[in-house]
């Protein structure tokens, strides 16, 4: 099994998953999966020259599309538009290459890559950012205050 790659994201943006398979293959099929979907856990499902979205799940129709969709050099990355919290999931790509037209119940084969896609909430680094500049304006704020008190005081005492 391929070790997953973590892909970060922030949330609501778009996101190229990268696969490739080989540079001069003839890709006859190529699966995007995520398995912990219920059926059907297809991401984008792409046979004989054209995608299927009566095989996708739901919630990726109309947001995933091939980078390349003439897959030069092997590339089957996938783009997914508008990525959100539930699209946190590990993905597999999958090809099947060469002339023939197997159906899918036919076929098994292994990924050939494996992303982990993390789904980061950008709003949540925005506000620790926010947190610790405040943090610092005050601690600022002290420190000037604290030395004009110790100035002050050691003017008295010369006097």
């Amino acid at each position: 099994m391929l070790k997953a790659e973590i892909l970060p994201v922030n949330l609501g943006e778009n996101v190229c998953m990268p696969c490739h398979g080989p540079a001069k293959a003839q890709i006859v099929l190529v699966e995007w999966t995520r398995p912990d979907l219920e059926s059907p856990e297809y991401v984008f499902f792409f046979r004989d020259e054209r995608s299927y979205t009566s095989y996708q799940h739901w919630s990726f129709v109309g947001r995933v599309e091939l980078k390349d969709k003439e897959m030069k050099n092997g590339d089957v990355s996938l783009i997914l538009s508008s990525v959100r919290i539930s699209d946190v999931g590990v993905y597999e790509c999958r090809i099947s290459q060469g002339k023939t037209r197997s159906k899918r119940a036919n076929i098994k084969m292994e990924p050939i890559q494996v992303i982990s896609l993390k789904v980061e909430e950008e709003g949540a680094k925005t506000n620790v950012w926010h947190i610790g500049a405040a943090a610092s304006l005050i601690l600022s704020a002290v420190v000037v205050i604290l030395v004009a008190v110790i100035f002050k005081k050691r003017n008295r005492e010369q006097k």
